[in-house]
């Protein structure tokens, strides 16, 4: 039996305008940052995450630049969240002798 190749299509030129603040503008605009943490529910988040990746010029710790902040505003709130599931779960454990 012989495989079928795919129709490979010439790719038409690429749209002469970006999008700015969907994820690939780096470093992004502290508006967009703070309207996400907004969606996500975690405003007072938002100030920390963009000073702490200011900080670090927007690279990782080998120092290479990041690409996409909305990938790591997803991680630093996910780890948000179990930070603070982590806390509560110890003070209930206070709480009822555990």
């Amino acid at each position: 039996m012989i495989k079928r190749k795919a129709k490979r299509r010439a790719q038409p030129d690429k749209l002469c305008f970006t999008q700015h603040g969907f994820g690939y503008e780096m470093p992004p605009d502290q508006q967009i940052v703070l309207i996400y943490f907004d969606q996500q529910g975690l405003l007072g988040e938002a100030g920390n995450f963009f000073r702490h990746y200011e900080n670090c010029s927007w690279k990782s710790p080998r120092g290479k630049p990041y690409r996409n902040w909305k990938v790591l505003a997803t991680d630093w709130i996910f780890n948000h969240r179990q930070a603070s599931k982590l806390l509560e779960r110890q003070i209930q454990n206070r709480l009822t002798g555990h």
